[in-house]
């Protein structure tokens, strides 16, 4: 693209060996809408020295500035004097309206946070292609241009709602009459199978713990109204009704959210006495000769797994996993169970754990590939997010009304960073037999592409406010803020090729370092002090997670895990330690937290949709796999002549 061009209509210089009368220079043409963005190319990097660049370079800030002024004047217009007062002691305009060039003391120009000149070329490349309608992105740097542009957003909003259906991505609602409709069938079911007479009182049928401090109507009703759905019901409860041990032992999952909405630090007295009965019948049957090997041992062994979860001993989590792997290869493997829900839930969950302990799954479940998936409906409603978009578009998170513009398209732009990343690392380690020098070159493209792109993501996402920023779209909007949070640290990761872990430590984020300069991205419009996973914490608290998003509970799930991962420290691995300052106590609380605010969509979504959340696993698991290996670069191999 050629060099930027003076303004059109500057009036021109008269000369001084020849003067003409003065002529009223022509007014400058007005300009419709905001300047586009325009780039500079060279052949050689000495060329952005050059004068003629400098030049083109001052002349477009200078022309951003005018524009800028201009709607503010025009703004204070209409506000009469004591709007335009207070405006007036606001000062300088925002930080990060748009993202302007500041000069580097080698006299290069580059854009504000320091990124790479192909990033501060191709940032917001999209808008300079206005024929593309398909990649431009909504959320321009700086929310003043929201909305001045086609978006993804808009287009796919107008096919969802021609093709709109009745669906949820959920039958589940977290309320009395969905708590009153569940146990109403658990007490008819276990009425049945019980053959009970008149006059006996009907709670009676359900299964009681030996321990009489256990009240086991009340934590069957918790774990109903937290963890299941009416899907749930059809298909595990011929489960729970096998054995009254194995309704029982599903209720720690319930008592450990219990503990965390209680504030408790670790297993409440409670938790820890569901949890030594549940271990007793475990230990019962892993004793019986035929026992040890059934089913219900392995469901009762995957309940323990799951309650095990909120304490969050790494050591203890590995040990039941490899437990759970050595009863399923006896049974000659995932195949050979009973139920394929079985087999379902025991990957989702081992899974699960890998993900946030940041480890490798083990063989069993590494090779293990689930059968494929299948939509029936194209516009069938399924748990979307930027690790499971089978479909054009994210269809389902458009329905949901917690979805905003801007929150479609940075989660547009996560999906798209997960597919580039995992597609450009696809040939990773594999040898290349180049015959000649010139073949060399033919890699080129394809590695400069992929960074042109994941610069244009990087700048878009450095580029966004905070939800604790007044004055913009996106404003106390939570979701909104949780999804930006672990977005910055998911692309943190990718672009670092490390792990969530250290990606969440803001001195270390390249994310942040490109958004240090850009006030509104931040509270306050300072680098943050602490890890980003308190932020995501804090912004989760506030996002109302009782109905797990509704339509996007698989972006909650891809939100919490991320988080759950990227809380993982030294500190927080260490459950050992007794006497801990506060700060280490803070650390911990947010990692169990995290993993339970993961684990209850992973249990509501794994009975009604499965195959969608494995694959989403497994999709975050690739990602894991490659950003720790901490290199990508494919081996060469000369071919001998």
């Amino acid at each position: 693209m050629a060099p930027m061009s003076r303004e059109q209509g500057e009036a021109p210089h008269a000369s001084s060996s020849n003067p003409k009368p003065h002529v009223r220079a022509r007014r400058r043409r007005k300009r419709d809408g905001p300047p586009q963005f325009q780039f500079l190319t060279a052949t050689d990097p000495s060329q952005f020295k050059d004068e003629d660049a400098k030049r083109s370079v001052r002349s477009q800030a200078m022309i951003q500035y005018r524009y800028k002024s201009g709607q503010q004047k025009q703004m204070d217009k209409g506000k009469g004097k004591e709007a335009a007062d207070a405006h007036a002691g606001e000062g300088a305009p925002r930080a990060a309206e748009h993202i302007t060039p500041m000069m580097l003391p080698d006299g290069l120009y580059t854009y504000q946070g320091g990124q790479s000149p192909l990033m501060a070329r191709v940032v917001d490349r999209q808008w300079g292609d206005g024929h593309n309608q398909q990649q431009q992105h909504m959320y321009h740097p700086g929310f003043v241009e929201w909305g001045a542009h086609p978006s993804r957003y808009r287009q796919v909003q107008a096919i969802v709602a021609l093709n709109s259906v009745a669906q949820n991505v959920l039958d589940y609602e977290d309320n009395d009459a969905q708590e009153e409709f569940q146990l109403r069938v658990l007490l008819e079911k276990f009425a049945t199978v019980t053959s009970i007479g008149d006059g006996v009182d009907p709670f009676t049928v359900l299964p009681q713990f030996s321990n009489p401090e256990l009240d086991s109507m009340f934590l069957i009703r918790n774990c109903n109204r937290t963890f299941v759905t009416q899907t749930t019901l059809v298909k595990w409860l011929p489960v729970l009704l096998s054995h009254p041990h194995m309704l029982l032992s599903a209720t720690l999952m319930g008592s450990t959210w219990l503990d965390m909405n209680a504030g408790k630090s670790g297993d409440s007295r409670r938790t820890m006495l569901v949890k030594e009965e549940t271990i007793t019948w475990i230990n019962d049957r892993l004793w019986h000769p035929v026992q040890q090997f059934e089913d219900l041992t392995l469901i009762a062994i995957l309940h323990l797994f799951a309650g095990e979860m909120w304490n969050c001993s790494e050591k203890a989590l590995h040990y039941h996993q490899h437990g759970i792997a050595k009863l399923i290869t006896h049974r000659g493997g995932m195949g050979s169970l009973q139920s394929e829900v079985t087999a379902e839930v025991a990957a989702a969950c081992c899974y699960h754990c890998n993900i946030f302990c940041e480890a490798t799954p083990i063989p069993l479940f590494y090779a293990w590939e689930p059968s494929k998936y299948v939509l029936i409906e194209e516009f069938a409603a399924i748990p979307e997010s930027p690790l499971f978009c089978p479909r054009a578009e994210f269809y389902t998170i458009l329905r949901d009304p917690r979805c905003s513009e801007y929150t479609y398209e940075l989660l547009c732009d996560m999906r798209d960073l997960t597919r580039l990343f995992i597609d450009h690392n696809a040939d990773l380690n594999t040898v290349l037999e180049l015959k000649v020098e010139e073949d060399i070159t033919r890699l080129g493209p394809s590695f400069t592409d992929y960074e042109a792109k994941v610069a244009g993501i990087r700048a878009r996402l450095a580029s966004l406010p905070s939800a604790y920023t007044p004055g913009h779209p996106a404003t106390n909007d939570w979701l909104y803020e949780s999804c930006r949070i672990a977005a910055i640290i998911y692309a943190g990761a990718i672009i670092m090729r490390t792990t969530f872990s250290a990606a969440a430590d803001p001195s270390r984020n390249p994310i942040i370092s490109d958004g240090v300069f850009m006030a509104n991205s931040f509270v306050g419009g300072y680098l943050p002090a602490t890890r980003l996973t308190e932020a995501l914490y804090e912004a989760l608290l506030r996002s109302n997670t009782s109905n797990v998003w509704g339509d996007m509970s698989g972006v909650l799930y891809w939100v919490a895990i991320v988080g759950a991962a990227a809380a993982r420290t030294p500190i927080t691995i260490n459950m050992n330690q007794k006497d801990r300052s506060r700060s280490d106590a803070r650390a911990i609380w947010i990692r169990r937290c995290l993993i339970m605010h993961a684990t209850r969509p992973l249990l509501l979504l794994v009975f009604q949709h499965p195959l969608p959340i494995i694959m989403a696993q497994k999709q975050l698991l690739k990602v894991q796999e490659l950003t720790g290996s901490g290199s990508s670069a494919r081996i060469l191999s000369r071919a001998r002549s």
